[in-house]
């Protein structure tokens, strides 16, 4: 009696009138929250007259921050896309450390993160990255047979875009998805997707290194292996044995670099 007062006469649709309320309420948040879930900026990390920051002005007038250092000679420049919830000045350490080692680094920032204006959108990150090669390749003279497109988490999404819309030299992706939304529904079941790199590296023939840890609680490392199966070219596949989503430099620091000298020195740099 009481469970008839509080969800009804019970019938065979009431399953999937649940479901399809559930899947409408999913539907929603989809559609209408998913830039808040996929979007993280946090408080900028830097001051754009830090040191070896800079700006940039993309066609829509909107300014783009980015970091540059020069590349050691013989050694590539690495244009790199980061994560989800840091910007450039967060990662002053890291690109240090890469630099350190002779890699060239121009790191960018999205809309809406650090001091890059605007607000973040899958196609405001295309046109910041491809700001940013056009800048590195036009006014600071880099060649593309010497960039190396670096894209990590969310930024595995324009490094895969502009891996398709200009050339370079290789392409590496750290903990990258297949889309944004198959991080949690694991199969396309909604419309509006972002980032959706299952359906463009197969159309990237330059050399591919995936790097991804096999405790990855946020992206599973099931993503970076279908995008390494799905590429065409000559890839390479690094599998960070303990390593989660948000500690891959913290416990392999060296393997990653390791890693990065080997695919670096099998690219013809020129």
């Amino acid at each position: 009696m009481w469970t008839r007062l509080l969800v009804g006469k019970w019938s065979w649709w009431r399953p999937l009138q649940s479901l399809t309320f559930i899947y409408l309420c999913l539907l929603v948040v989809a559609l209408f929250f998913s830039n808040k879930l996929i979007y993280q900026p946090p408080e900028p990390g830097y001051q754009v007259d830090d040191i070896g920051m800079h700006q940039i002005t993309r066609a829509n007038g909107e300014k783009v921050s980015l970091y540059y250092r020069a590349a050691a000679p013989d050694m590539p420049t690495l244009l790199w896309s980061h994560g989800n919830a840091e910007d450039i000045g967060y990662l002053n350490t890291r690109l240090t450390n890469f630099n350190n080692m002779g890699y060239g680094i121009l790191a960018y920032d999205y809309p809406g993160y650090g001091h890059s204006e605007g607000k973040p959108t899958e196609d405001g990150c295309y046109e910041a990255s491809a700001a940013v090669y056009d800048y590195l390749t036009t006014t600071l003279k880099v060649p593309s047979s010497q960039i190396i497109l670096y894209g990590q988490s969310v930024g595995s999404g324009p490094t895969t875009w502009l891996a398709t819309q200009r050339p370079c030299a290789g392409i590496v992706l750290v903990t990258p998805f297949m889309t944004a939304f198959r991080t949690v529904t694991k199969i396309p079941i909604f419309p509006g997707d972002q980032f959706k790199n299952i359906n463009r590296i197969g159309k990237i023939n330059v050399p591919l290194l995936v790097i991804h840890g096999d405790h990855d609680e946020v992206i599973s490392q099931s993503h970076g292996k279908k995008i390494y199966e799905l590429h065409s070219g000559p890839k390479t596949f690094i599998d960070i044995q303990g390593a989660g989503h948000n500690d891959i430099y913290i416990l392999a620091m060296e393997e990653v670099l390791a890693a990065l000298n080997d695919f670096q020195t099998s690219i013809k740099i020129n």
